[in-house]
């Protein structure tokens, strides 16, 4: 009796051990072949994407002077609904320029939300940080946009490209030009946990900004992007 009782039990950690493995190889076929990215990877990919766009369409829709004068870059490649709330939002990345050189720090992400003023879901934003008061502010962990700190950036070569607002937007549409844009009443907050995803330990906006950071290889993309579209300013 022992014997068989021992002859079932084998048979049945053999059809077990037989379906994980079969179930692991079936996975394994439904994913082979494809480019699985993380979230995070795939944030950063359609952010270095949609600069592309805007490094196309830029010379004559944003002045080179807001471009070059700019303290901070904070690029969202996408303005969704939030079937919550029902208004938009949208994650990106933001970097700045270091007071002592004024190279561009590592990026971090940053979130958008409370957004009204979009009609539909589709496009992105370009958000000029242009004065230090608003470097401050975009560092802590959330800034809300009013009418005293927002502006809808002016389009076009126009040499009055100074702002005496903290943040200065833009938006693109889908087969549309690049245009101002008011994003006052919403509210920006830094992405703690997508950043820490991408750099595998917490960071503090402020404290970026002071230390070195290696970026990591999911955001030399946008880092290299950014680069490249302010390299002629001095």
């Amino acid at each position: 009796m022992k014997k068989f009782n021992a002859l079932i039990l084998s048979s049945i950690l053999f059809i077990v051990l037989f379906k994980v493995i079969a179930d692991g190889q079936d996975s394994f076929a439904q994913t082979e072949g494809f480019d699985v990215k993380t979230p995070i990877e795939t944030i950063a990919d359609n952010t270095t994407k949609f600069l592309g766009e805007i490094m196309k369409d830029s010379g004559n829709a944003i002045p080179n002077e807001m471009m070059c004068n700019a303290d901070c870059y904070l690029i969202i490649p996408s303005v969704v609904t939030d079937n919550v709330r029902g208004d938009f939002d949208g994650t990106g990345l933001l970097s700045c320029r270091t007071a002592d050189s004024g190279k561009l720090t590592t990026p971090l992400f940053y979130n958008i939300t409370n957004l009204d003023t979009f009609n539909e879901d589709g496009g992105g934003l370009i958000i000029f940080v242009t004065d230090r008061q608003g470097v401050k502010a975009v560092l802590g962990d959330q800034v809300q946009l009013t009418a005293e700190n927002t502006a809808a950036g002016k389009s076009g070569t126009n040499k009055e490209s100074k702002s005496v607002k903290s943040f200065v937007a833009y938006t693109k549409q889908p087969e549309e030009n690049i245009k101002g844009i008011d994003l006052t009443g919403s509210t920006l907050v830094y992405s703690s946990g997508d950043t820490f995803k991408a750099y595998q330990q917490t960071l503090d906006p402020i404290d970026e900004m002071l230390l070195r950071i290696d970026t990591p290889p999911v955001l030399r993309g946008f880092l290299s992007s950014l680069t490249e579209w302010t390299k002629g300013c001095k």
